[in-house]
């Protein structure tokens, strides 16, 4: 007689065969992890949350560091900090501002419950929400990089910041990783005189010599690109032109818009060639960046990820 496999177990099998296919077809095996990083997704990690095991190794792997008053880690004790029940897109979210930003991070508050707000959907005791201790780095990069809201108060995206006398209370609101997305930026205007990294993406874009100046030919070429695509003819490279100049790149694309992209992301640090391939090596890299940035890192090069490389100090 066949034994009769419970309903339970049946359903265990089947979660974590679910689990392990979704985890293939979204790339998790092409990405290296960090041997400190936390443990790989299962039928339990794929939760809105983190366990207070995965949160730290999440953040450790990332450099950030976190500290408490009373050096403790519980949820319902006033001058602890503790990661029980923390949101997986608030983790991301610290972790994201710190690759933006390059500065030094230290928590010093999160899921816990006291002193905090326990009022409303965005709580820290829901797990939605961070407090990191002030320093000049941060202190320059969020107003730098959202839009104010009020006296102390910035946004990008779903983030909010509230600058509080001694540390960033930081909201993540949005429903899951990477969703948190700063402000729209404005694409660079470039015109007659303008010089930078920005003129030499125009440049390759367009097919004519890099040199980074936009001299006589630069203006000639992006008065020739209007005129086809049936845009104001004044040679000033502003918003609707890059929007058709800059294409929307994904893996298998080839040419001189992926040199142009690739010499981009070089510039931000990518170890990969500029040979105008869209392999493996530039998906990876656009990935990081794109996380880097807190956009939605798909390894697609579209007009966000495009406008933040312009951008980009």
């Amino acid at each position: 007689m066949t034994a009769t496999i419970p309903f339970s177990s049946r359903w265990t099998r089947l979660a974590t065969g679910i689990a392990t296919a979704a985890a293939v077809v979204l790339g998790a095996a092409a990405e290296t992890t960090p041997a400190t990083a936390a443990p790989r997704a299962t039928t339990a990690s794929l939760s809105a949350t983190y366990t207070p095991a995965q949160a730290k190794a999440r953040l450790r792997a990332a450099g950030i560091t976190w500290r408490s008053s009373k050096n403790c880690e519980d949820k319902n004790r006033n001058g602890c900090t503790s990661f029980q029940g923390i949101r997986r897109t608030t983790v991301d979210g610290v972790i994201a501002l710190r690759r933006a930003s390059r500065c030094p991070i230290v928590v010093t508050g999160a899921a816990e419950i006291p002193p905090h707000k326990t009022t409303g959907t965005f709580t820290h005791g829901k797990g939605y929400k961070v407090d990191i201790a002030l320093n000049p780095c941060v202190n320059r990069h969020i107003p730098r990089h959202a839009r104010r809201i009020g006296s102390a108060t910035w946004a990008a995206g779903s983030v909010e910041y509230l600058r509080e006398s001694n540390h960033w209370d930081i909201k993540y609101k949005g429903s899951g990783s990477g969703s948190a997305t700063p402000a729209a930026r404005a694409w660079p205007v470039l015109r007659s005189g303008a010089r930078g990294h920005a003129v030499t993406t125009a440049q390759q874009l367009l097919r004519i010599g890099a040199d980074g100046r936009y001299g006589p030919a630069t203006v000639r070429a992006v008065k020739t690109f209007q005129r086809e695509h049936r845009l104001t003819a004044d040679g000033v490279l502003g918003a609707a032109t890059w929007q058709r100049l800059a294409p929307t790149l994904r893996s298998g694309a080839r040419g001189d818009a992926v040199k142009a992209l690739q010499t981009q992301l070089r510039r931000n640090g990518a170890r990969i060639a500029a040979d105008g391939a869209y392999g493996t090596a530039t998906a990876a890299a656009v990935r990081a960046f794109q996380r880097g940035r807190q956009l939605t890192a798909d390894g697609v090069t579209g007009p966000a990820t495009w406008q933040r490389l312009l951008t980009a100090r």
